[in-house]
């Protein structure tokens, strides 16, 4: 994960390592994880420094990606195509992930995340960066079964599952996130029984 340099390239955007020691990484974590829309997903957070996000980088962020060979990455959008290093010219704009937790408290596939800066959103960015993601882990590590997991009432997430062609599996009680019913997908060609993965087999009835 601290390879500098490793990126993978899409028409508009890097996704790359973040990197501890580079401050406008830190900083994209501060902003990103304190916007409207970040959280209200996904509750407060704690990374509100740029030394707080740096030592979540080096610290869990690296642990994860040594442990599942993936993590979170940043999204960064394309900057002067003359400059002489590209990455360096690009701007953060966001993070895509995928991620798994540790044995056994962890599903059989990894669930992909993804997560925008406010100005950023809407404009097909998250879409991009995670088809990029699933097609660099399918061809070159052999990743096929991704999940997509996600609160019910986060429909911009339902919309970027849904633009991937990504299934929509209903609602399941999540016991690895502590019990909550969230919205499940599975990438088409994945198994019908979703025991196979760790998740329940049927879908929850919602709760009024």
């Amino acid at each position: 994960m601290s390879d500098p340099t490793f990126h993978i390239e899409t028409p508009r955007l890097y996704v790359s390592y973040l990197i501890p020691e580079n401050d406008a990484h830190c900083d994209l974590l501060v902003e990103l994880y304190n916007t409207p829309e970040y959280l209200a997903n996904n509750g407060k957070t704690s990374i509100t420094t740029r030394e707080a996000a740096r030592k979540t980088i080096a610290g869990r962020y690296r642990e994860e990606h040594a442990r599942n060979g993936f993590g979170i990455y940043l999204v960064s959008l394309k900057g002067d195509h003359q400059a002489e290093d590209k990455l360096a010219s690009s701007t953060p704009i966001g993070t895509v992930s995928m991620m798994k937790g540790q044995e056994p408290n962890c599903y059989a596939a990894p669930d992909l995340g993804f997560a925008m800066l406010s100005e950023h959103m809407r404009k097909g960015y998250a879409k991009e960066a995670s088809q990029a993601l699933i097609n660099w882990y399918e061809t070159e590590r052999g990743v096929k079964d991704v999940l997509g997991l996600h609160d019910p009432k986060n429909t911009a997430s339902s919309a970027v599952f849904r633009s991937l062609g990504f299934r929509d599996r209903g609602l399941r009680e999540l016991k690895v996130f502590g019990g909550v019913i969230g919205q499940v997908w599975t990438k088409p060609d994945m198994a019908e029984d979703l025991s196979v993965y760790g998740l329940p087999s049927e879908e929850a009835k919602p709760k009024h």
